[in-house]
C-alpha cells in the first residue's frame, strides 16, 4: 500500500489495523495526514514516524502507546482516539505459608487414612461473641469483610483483619469474637477426614453455640 508516498510494507500488522481500518484508534489521524500537505511519514523498525516541515512530531507503534515529540494539531487527535483496553494480567498472590498456627505452635502431622478437604463461609453479625470450642483437624481461614478477634483460653488474643489469612489453633480451646461494626465474611477451609468433626464445643465454659 502506498498512501502519502509511504511504504507500509514492513510496518507493524497490529499498526496498520488501527491506521486504516474505520474503527481503527488511529484512522482519524490517518485521514487528517492525507488533507495536510505539511506532514510527511516514513515506516522505520514497524511503527510510523511523522513530521511536519522536516520536524518530527509523532511516533506511532503497533502495541506501544504513541510518542508525542512536538505539541501539533494532529497529536491533538489521540485524545479524541478510542484507546484499546490494556491486557490483563494475570496475579497470583500468596495469602500465608505456615508450619505453625497464629499463636506460634507448631502443626501436628497429617491424619492417617482417607482425606477429606472442608470449606466453609462463616457470616458473623457485628457484635456477635462465637462460642468455646477446639478443632481436631488442620484449617486455615481468609477474612474478606470485617473484623474478627481470636481470643486462646489463657487470654492470647490474634486480630484478623479484614483480607488476611490465618491458620487456626489445633487442639487449643479459643473463641472468636466479631468486636467491629460490620459483619465478618469468613472462609475456612479444614484438613479433615470423613465423619470428622471440624470442631468441638465447650459449654462447660460458657454457655454459648458455636458454628465454627
Amino acid at each position: 500500500m502506498i498512501e502519502l508516498g509511504i511504504d507500509t510494507t514492513n510496518m507493524c500488522s497490529h499498526l496498520r489495523r488501527k491506521l486504516f481500518e474505520e474503527d481503527g484508534e488511529y484512522h482519524r489521524l490517518w485521514l487528517a495526514m492525507q488533507e495536510d500537505p505539511e506532514l510527511t511519514a516514513v515506516v522505520r523498525s514497524r511503527q510510523l514516524h511523522i513530521y511536519r516541515k522536516g520536524e518530527k512530531i509523532l511516533v506511532l507503534a503497533g502495541k506501544a502507546a504513541p510518542k508525542v515529540l512536538r505539541d501539533d494539531k494532529l497529536c491533538d487527535l489521540l485524545s479524541d482516539a478510542p484507546q484499546d483496553k490494556p491486557e490483563q494480567q494475570v496475579k497470583t498472590t500468596e495469602l500465608i505459608r505456615s508450619s505453625e498456627s497464629w499463636d506460634g505452635v507448631e502443626l501436628p502431622e497429617y491424619l492417617q487414612g482417607r482425606p477429606e478437604i472442608v470449606g466453609m463461609k462463616y457470616e458473623i453479625p457485628a457484635g456477635q461473641k462465637l462460642g468455646w470450642h477446639h478443632h481436631p483437624v488442620m484449617n486455615f481461614g481468609i477474612l474478606v469483610q470485617g473484623e474478627l478477634t481470636v481470643v486462646s483460653e489463657d487470654g492470647t488474643e490474634k486480630v484478623v483483619h479484614e483480607g488476611e489469612a490465618v491458620v487456626e489453633m489445633v487442639g487449643t480451646i479459643h473463641h472468636g469474637e466479631n468486636r467491629g461494626t460490620k459483619p465478618v465474611i469468613l472462609y475456612m477451609f479444614y484438613l479433615s477426614q470423613p465423619g470428622l468433626s471440624l470442631s468441638v464445643q465447650h459449654p462447660e465454659k460458657e454457655n454459648e453455640s458455636c458454628i465454627f
